[in-house]
């Protein structure tokens, strides 16, 4: 009776031991189809099925396997190169979050057919999983000026200060200048006979 107690439980249970271990950590994106090389992207990340263990994270839009893009690091608040990982960015088993990448500088006129590469890895260790979708990059758009008007309008300075004069600095200058030009005047009548 005990054996048969047993077998039947574990007849039952045996489903559930392999559902469990077939469960495998799945990656889920959303962004859009296409975007322009010269802006950001934001792209939607949702894990599951992971282990309860803290993880790295790595997101970047590549092609041919040359990383062309950087990811924004909300912790350090600054663009790092793609190429390296969000280390300690979350607990497991499940994670969901929005990242903002875009193109190096060097990749700003890249044009044509890329892939979003998200790898997961347990903190510390080498092994990761990864998903790799497809999107498309559309040529950087160039915004034209509009022409301005033809207005030009002085500024005064604000800390100008008026200066004036005082009007005996002012007749004398005007009496020197007038000597000076009276003085070459007579040279030049003297030197002409």
């Amino acid at each position: 009776m005990k054996v048969l107690k047993i077998f039947l439980i574990s007849i039952f249970l045996f489903p559930f031991s392999v559902f469990a271990q077939t469960q495998k950590p799945k990656i889920s994106l959303s962004f859009p189809e296409s975007f322009r090389a010269n802006e950001e992207i934001e792209i939607s990340i949702s894990i599951t099925n992971l282990k309860k263990a803290p993880y790295d994270l790595k997101i970047s839009i590549e092609k041919d396997k040359k990383v062309l893009s950087e990811t924004y690091n909300e912790k350090e608040g600054k663009w790092q190169d793609s190429f390296y990982y969000l280390k300690n960015l979350f607990f497991g088993p499940n994670f969901e979050g929005k990242f903002k990448l875009r193109l190096k500088k060097e990749f700003l006129f890249f044009e044509g057919e890329a892939e979003v590469v998200v790898k997961v890895r347990e903190n510390g260790k080498s092994s990761y999983i990864q998903t790799r979708e497809k999107i498309k990059i559309l040529k950087p758009e160039i915004k034209k000026e509009e022409p301005k008007s033809q207005e030009f309008l002085a500024e005064i300075p604000k800390n100008l200060e008026k200066k004036s004069f005082s009007p005996k600095i002012i007749a004398v200058f005007t009496a020197l200048f007038s000597a000076a030009i009276i003085l070459i005047l007579k040279l030049k009548l003297k030197s002409s006979k």
